[in-house]
């Protein structure tokens, strides 16, 4: 049982507050209640797919995914990456929004699961290819 890290980003912040991600805005790590959980990327993701807010409370942090239909599939942890696995579609709010989700997924997975790089599926295709504008 412990807290959950979820990542928010901090629109025109240009890495003061945390990493630097792109349209210069940062990326904040939160925590959550105490949880009860085997598997922590699960939960974490969960949790950040469950928030349907844009606003994180009054901390001016936004959650650019609040309004996509993604469902978690699962993950796995090969050395340092952790991959993970969704399904459904993506509603954002405009091109700066595709680093910001981006970033909060991978972020949020990295932390649930102590590792240094992180690989994004969504309906089996890459997430890079998901949200091209190509």
């Amino acid at each position: 049982m412990a807290p959950l890290t979820v990542y928010y980003v901090a629109v025109g912040d240009n890495g003061a507050s945390g990493p630097k991600i792109g349209c210069g805005d940062s990326l904040v790590a939160t925590t959550t209640a105490p949880v009860r959980f085997r598997d922590q990327v699960g939960p974490s993701i969960g949790a950040l797919l469950a928030n349907k807010n844009r606003d994180v409370g009054m901390s001016g942090l936004v959650n650019v995914l609040y309004q996509s239909s993604l469902t978690y599939l699962g993950g796995e942890l090969d050395g340092s990456t952790i991959t993970i696995y969704l399904s459904g579609q993506f509603m954002l709010g405009g091109e700066c929004d595709i680093p910001r989700a981006k970033a909060q997924l991978e972020y949020t997975a990295m932390a649930a699961s102590a590792a240094t790089s992180a690989r994004v599926f969504v309906n089996g295709r890459p997430i890079d290819e998901v949200l091209s504008l190509k």
